[in-house]
């Protein structure tokens, strides 16, 4: 079945989620929609901290997304929204556990904390709740049933982007770790992950296909001469293409 999004929604996650939206482009049509699809919902709790002034609205939003999942698993009818509306065909037939989509609500809500990460640990498992449990589902939705690496790299990813907003959050949600650990410990999960990944089967790497990117990334991250509290990495878009291109031509990551 193919799902068709508004086109604002589309717009919307081209820019807030460029990343997986070009590795969804690597599938055919039917299974790029459900991608696209599951990252519009990943969107819609994502964006809930930008949109609240306080924690406690935050809270409110993140219950109704709740609710709204509990109607997709529990009755015949969901609220109506462009995105509850054909998410639940989505779950129900890609048959999705229920507590991977609680999950990642209670993932992405740790974001409106604002207690800082007090152990690395604790990073690690907020980037397995949500990057993590997000590359679940996406190779869930593509038919399989994801191999531990998998949520390895979704963690991996997860901790690349801390390392990315370490700018932003070097004084409130990241005080706590030091930029070199998260680094590190992106890379090393990422090693866990690669050698399996690579030994998937082609259908499943739109789903993890913008693991490429997490290396480069890191390089540009770890520089002698690059300042994790004021620079921001870059890296430009056609440098991306290129290299999930290079990546989909090897079949690795």
């Amino acid at each position: 079945m193919t799902y068709q999004l508004h086109d604002d929604v589309t717009q919307r996650l081209k820019q807030a989620d460029a990343d997986r939206v070009r590795a969804a482009y690597f599938a055919q049509d039917d299974a790029r929609s459900r991608l696209m699809l599951l990252y519009a919902f990943h969107l819609e709790l994502a964006k809930v901290p930008e949109l609240v002034s306080e924690p406690m609205i935050g809270q409110i939003r993140y219950q109704w997304w709740r609710e709204a999942i509990a109607e997709i698993y529990e009755t015949d009818t969901v609220r109506k929204h462009e995105i509850t509306t054909p998410l639940r065909t989505l779950l129900l037939d890609g048959e999705v556990p229920r507590y991977w989509v609680d999950q990642l609500i209670d993932g992405r809500e740790r974001d409106i904390d604002p207690r800082p990460f007090e152990t690395l640990s604790e990073a690690q498992d907020y980037s397995a709740n949500t990057s993590g449990v997000l590359m679940k589902i996406a190779v869930k939705l593509l038919g399989a049933d994801p191999h531990i690496a998998v949520e390895h790299a979704g963690t991996s990813w997860g901790l690349t982007g801390l390392a990315r907003a370490y700018p932003y959050y070097h004084q409130s949600m990241l005080s706590a770790l030091t930029f070199e650990e998260i680094c590190e410990a992106a890379k090393k999960r990422h090693k866990l992950a690669k050698p399996d990944l690579d030994a998937m089967e082609t259908a499943l790497f739109p789903a993890y296909a913008y693991t490429a990117l997490i290396l480069p990334y890191l390089k540009r991250l770890t520089k002698a001469d690059f300042d994790p509290k004021t620079e921001a990495v870059t890296y430009t878009a056609f440098a991306k293409q290129t290299r999930l291109l290079i990546a989909a031509l090897r079949g690795k990551v």
